[in-house]
């Protein structure tokens, strides 16, 4: 099972038995990542939600969008396809399907 490992301008996955990197990342900064499914919800510092593959050959954005603004640090929620977030004002649900 490879694991997503983010520092601040990089994000790499990583093979856990082996410590290999298996794809890098560039400019996600700080945030979050949820496995949903077959795909990875990455959600920014900055409110962006970038939707990608779960693969472990390479990071490959299928879609973004702005959720909140600026600054979102708490982890979502996502159930019944459903994806709640928050910022330090403003809490949010919004349907994945």
């Amino acid at each position: 099972m490879p694991r997503i490992v983010c520092s601040w301008a990089r994000s790499r996955r990583i093979e856990l038995k082996t410590g290999k990197v298996q794809c890098n990342f560039d400019h996600f900064v700080a945030g979050t990542v949820t496995l949903a499914g077959d795909k990875l919800l990455l959600i920014r510092e900055d409110g962006e939600l970038i939707a990608a593959l779960a693969t472990p050959k390479e990071f490959r954005p299928i879609s973004r969008a702005q959720l909140l603004p600026a600054t979102v640090r708490s982890y979502p929620a996502l159930a019944n396809g459903k994806l709640s977030v928050r910022n330090e004002r403003t809490l949010a649900c919004f349907a994945l399907r």
